[in-house]
Parts: C-alpha cells; sequence; structure tokens
C-alpha cells in the first residue's frame, strides 16, 4: 500500500452512502433533502404559511445544512445545527424557494456570525423542542494513548462517576505524513460529537476502498484471515488490492461497521473522521490493529488512519450492538490517571491489588458472543452481530448462505491507565503522547502541553483542557459541538486527589529517529 493511496481514507471528500434501509427510525442521509433525519425526528414540512418572521424554532434533524446563500450548493455551507438548536426566522423568502433566512439565537456547533446571512431549509423547522433522551452510553477516545473507552451514565446525581464498560486499542489518524499544504491533514481531531448512523459494510463514495463485503458476494473472493500464515505481515498483504482505476488500495479498509458521526463537516465538525473497524477477521483479532504500530510494516507503507479512528472488527462490532444514533462521542488527548490506586507488591513475584471498584472485572474480561451475517449490508443500522439479537429474534442463520464468522470477543472492563513513556516510539501505542506535542525530556517538564488528567476509572476530567493548536505548531485541531471546545461539560468534570501513573523521560542516548519508530 503506498501512501498515495491511503490519504484518502476518511477524507473530507468521502461522499455519503445513500443507504437501502427503509426504517424512517434510523439515521441516514436523505439525498433530496438538506439535512440527515434523526432518530427521535424526520421532516416536520411546514409551510411557509404557517411560519412567522420573528418567530423561533427548532431544529428537527441530527444535521441540518446552514447556508451562506439562497441556494442549494455544495459551495455555500457554512456548517450545521443540531438537534433542539433554536433559531429565528428573519425572512421567508419566497415560495419557490424551500428556504428560508434565519438568525441563531442557540447552537453548539454553528457561530451565529457564521456568515453575514444565514439561510436554513423550511423542512426541518419544528414549533416545539423535540424530546430526546440521554443514551446510556457515551464513548471518551483518547488519541494521545490511541484507547477507546466506553462508559454506563451515572444519573444519580450531577456529581457521580461513571461506570467503564468497554477499553480497547484503537489508530488514530497518522502524524508522519500529510498533504503539500497542511503537514497535518491526517490527524484526529479533536472535540464531541455523536453518532449519527450504522453503515455495515461501508465503502466510500468513490468506490477506492471496497466493501468488507458486498450484498451477493461469493464469501471466498474475501481474503483470508491475517493469522493464518506463518507471517501476520505476509499474510497482510493480501489485503492489498487494486481498485476500479488500477490504483493500490485496502480491502475492506472500513470493516464491519462504521459509525458515522455529527457534526461531520470540516467546518464547525469533526472533518468526517468516522469511528470504523479494518481489514481481517474477527478470529484475527487486534492483528490489524498491532501491523500498524510495526516497525517493517511502517519502513515500507504507512497503513495508519487519514483521521478516523480504527479499531479491530470485533470492537467495533460490539459497539455497533450498545451504541444508538445519538451516542456521545468525547475525543480528547489527555494524560491518564485513576482516582483508585492499585497497588503492586513483590519482587522477585509481584502480586496485584487491583481497583476495589473494579475488582471484579480484573483479569475476567466479559465473553461477547457474536454471529455475522450478510444480513442488512450496505444497510443504514443493518443488522448488528449480537448472537442473543439475533437468536431471540428468530433470525435464520445459515451455514453456507448467511454466515460470515461466528465467535466471541473478550470485552476488557477493567481500566487501566496508560503511563506517559518518553521512550516508546510514538507509533507503538505506548507513549502516551502520538503526536508528540512534549519533548519528552525530564528538563521540559514545565513546558508540557498536557493539561489537566482523565480519569479513566470514572470516565472524568479533572482541570482538562485539548492543547493550544498555537503553542503545539497546528498539531492539535479541536472542533465539533460548542460545549467541548473551552470547557468540559459539567457530568465529565470532577477534582481532589487521584493517582497518576510514574511519568519516564527520555534518555541521553536516545535518538529522535528512535522515537518516531522510524517513520519520518
Amino acid at each position: 500500500m503506498t501512501k498515495i493511496t491511503t490519504r484518502r481514507l476518511c477524507s473530507a471528500v468521502l461522499s455519503l452512502l445513500i443507504a437501502s434501509s427503509p426504517m424512517l427510525g434510523v439515521a441516514q442521509e436523505i439525498s433530496s433533502s438538506d439535512a440527515n433525519a434523526s432518530v427521535n425526528a424526520a421532516a416536520v414540512g411546514l409551510s411557509k404559511a404557517s411560519l412567522q418572521v420573528g418567530g423561533r424554532y427548532f431544529i428537527s434533524a441530527d444535521a441540518l445544512n446552514v447556508r451562506s446563500s439562497n441556494s442549494t450548493t455544495a459551495s455555500n455551507i457554512v456548517g450545521k445545527l443540531s438537534i433542539n438548536d433554536e433559531v429565528e426566522i428573519y425572512d421567508l423568502l419566497n415560495e419557490a424557494t424551500p428556504l428560508v433566512q434565519i438568525k441563531i439565537i442557540k447552537s453548539a456547533s454553528v457561530k451565529a456570525d457564521a456568515a453575514a446571512e444565514l439561510f436554513v431549509s423550511k423542512d426541518y423547522l419544528s414549533a416545539k423542542q423535540l424530546q430526546t433522551a440521554a443514551s446510556k452510553y457515551f464513548v471518551i477516545q483518547n488519541v494521545a494513548t490511541e484507547k477507546t473507552r466506553v462508559y454506563e451514565r451515572c444519573t444519580e446525581s450531577p456529581s457521580c462517576a461513571h461506570k467503564l464498560v468497554m477499553e480497547t486499542e484503537m489508530v488514530v489518524g497518522r502524524p508522519e505524513e500529510g498533504t503539500k499544504t497542511d503537514p497535518h491533514a491526517f490527524k484526529t481531531w479533536l472535540g464531541h460529537a455523536r453518532i449519527s448512523e450504522w453503515i455495515k459494510f461501508y465503502q466510500d463514495g468513490q468506490g477506492h476502498y471496497p466493501h468488507w463485503y458486498k450484498a451477493g458476494q461469493d464469501l471466498k473472493t474475501i481474503p483470508g484471515p491475517i493469522t493464518d500464515g506463518m507471517s501476520k505481515l505476509v499474510s497482510s498483504r493480501k489485503w492489498m488490492v487494486d481498485d476500479a482505476q488500477g490504483n493500490s488500495t485496502i480491502y475492506g479498509a472500513f470493516g464491519w461497521y462504521a459509525a458515522k458521526i455529527t457534526p461531520a463537516d470540516e467546518i464547525n465538525g469533526m472533518n468526517y473522521q468516522w469511528m470504523h473497524g479494518t481489514m481481517g477477521w474477527g478470529k484475527d483479532g487486534a492483528a490489524a490493529i498491532e501491523l500498524t504500530r510495526g516497525f517493517f510494516m511502517n519502513m515500507f507503507s504507512n497503513p495508519g488512519s487519514a483521521g478516523c479512528t480504527r479499531l479491530e472488527n470485533r470492537a467495533i462490532a460490539y459497539l455497533r450492538s450498545i451504541l444508538v444514533p445519538g451516542t456521545d462521542i468525547y475525543r480528547v488527548y489527555a494524560r491518564e490517571s485513576t482516582r483508585e490506586a492499585e497497588v503492586i507488591t513483590g519482587i522477585f513475584k509481584k502480586k496485584t491489588t487491583p481497583l476495589p471498584r473494579y475488582a471484579h472485572n480484573f483479569e475476567k474480561p466479559m465473553v461477547w458472543n457474536y454471529i455475522l451475517l450478510t444480513d442488512g449490508a450496505q444497510r443504514s443500522g443493518g443488522l448488528s452481530a449480537d448472537a442473543k439479537n439475533i437468536i431471540d429474534k428468530a433470525i435464520p442463520v445459515i451455514d453456507g448462505q448467511n454466515v460470515i464468522e461466528r465467535g466471541t470477543y473478550d470485552v476488557d472492563q477493567y481500566p487501566n491507565a496508560n503511563e506517559l513513556n518518553y521512550g516508546r516510539s510514538a507509533a507503538s501505542g505506548k507513549s502516551g503522547d502520538r503526536y508528540k506535542i512534549d519533548s519528552g525530556w525530564e528538563k521540559d517538564a514545565a513546558k508540557t502541553n498536557f493539561t489537566g488528567y482523565f480519569l479513566v476509572d470514572e470516565g472524568r476530567f479533572i482541570d482538562y483542557k485539548h492543547p493550544d493548536r498555537t503553542r503545539t505548531k497546528g498539531v492539535i485541531r479541536v472542533s465539533g459541538l460548542a460545549d467541548f471546545r473551552d470547557s468540559v461539560p459539567e457530568f465529565l468534570a470532577t477534582s481532589g486527589k487521584h493517582n497518576p501513573p510514574k511519568i519516564v523521560y527520555r534518555t541521553e542516548n536516545e535518538s529522535d529517529t528512535t522515537r518516531r519508530g522510524g517513520n519520518n
């Protein structure tokens, strides 16, 4: 795989797949309208005669285009409003256009002065706020440590600790290269977004990265597991194929499931950086993730993400089964810590006394059973792989026909705070500073660009701020919903004593090449 071809993965020019699902309750791209309908909303379709100049209305879609002129072209979109954002009608315009001119009263994603004049479709204006319940779970992705964690939201009080239900490895946007105009083009942006929809076996709109499986496809044409051969590196080459234009590419790069997010655009959104699976089979486990961190793989090609966050296929399939559209995703760049202390004793035979709150999860993962079927391929909200759900609903499971793979996934439910280890390669997933925003020398400790800590056992932050874009020379980019750009939402904030791991600084005999992992 060449560097040139991988640049297209997760870029802002990915066109959205038009889903074939007939379900009105699933968020999907509405090609004939100006918005993504949400789980809790569809087009209201108010007539202009029923609207009033000076009247205030609420948005009834996950992502409603805001335009700078009275025209439905791609070039005048300046942002996307979200459900229950509030606007005031300034001008109804004429009946020939579906647009109305508005002023923004309240929005977490679009500024009131995004353009001199602002226009939206009348079809997604509601006189009443929509009743939307917070998802049971939320996701925190730490770009610095390349970890995805899912928490069950605590609602007992405004200041209670949340419960970790999953921790897993991920690959973030690669920092080793960029474009001629932007050396940071493929880095993962930080901020708050929400899942807008799940696509099963997604393919980018340009068809450069083929579906992992396409409806009606002969299963024998899917490349074999990475772990079946003598060498994972050699076996992974089977997943390098040519696209329709004859260019080298990765087969099934988006994996089993892809979670699209909103706001998604590159102006006030998250630069179309989805959360998705990867190449390889479930039986490969994290092999496809580990390969991207290997020294030899990166010598010859850079298989890292171009901004999306990529998980192994079993992990993304599990997330698809528990995370509904509307689930919050927070992307951060943080040092990690724990509220409780894990005690390790002994010299020759070490003994670990685990975190008290999670002692029952220590070295005891939850086992999740999956059955990946062909059903729902290329559909928005396509059938999940949860075996219990499939069995409970009596969905036909026929080997040789619709069964792709069966297996189990050990869901890690024990929180592990990653140390800052500047002696590790940034690409190893072990340094805690993937984008090298600090020098790593102890003499520069006071100059750190990290602010505050993320408590992995509580899903909360102490004095956290995103690293500054200017101080990090453009490395860090923050966007998305306004509540997590310059502040931390109240339910994610905490204070008090905690137990961060000891920092391991660089040594005098370490070169910059060693720390980079030989990638630059």
